[in-house]
């Protein structure tokens, strides 16, 4: 479990830093400031920000199983259908980006 509190902690930061970037850029886009900078960016930036997301969101579901006395799940089919999800939908977040022509 100490392994994914510290997953969980380090994906937090830069969940949190990225998606305050992730709003600066909007708002910036939206004003007209340098909209090509940051419209390149957002698109390469979207791929590291689902995977940490990702990251967060399946550590912070991993972290509410039950454990026991050393700290391992206790049932571990919840921990792998967590971890299978999680890949799934990073998957499909990753065909979406490759898959389809950019709109803008």
């Amino acid at each position: 479990m100490n392994k994914i509190k510290n997953i969980h902690d380090v994906s937090s930061f830069f969940f949190f830093v990225m998606a305050f970037g992730y709003v600066t850029m909007v708002l910036a886009l939206r004003n007209a400031y340098l909209p090509d900078f940051f419209l390149a960016l957002m698109r390469i930036l979207d791929l590291p920000f689902a995977f940490v997301a990702l990251l967060y969101g399946g550590s912070t579901l991993a972290m509410q199983l039950k454990t026991d006395q050393e700290g391992n799940v206790q049932n571990g089919a919840w921990m792998i259908s967590i971890s299978v999800g999680a890949l799934v939908l990073f998957l499909v977040v990753a065909l979406m980006n490759f898959g389809f022509p950019p709109v803008i």
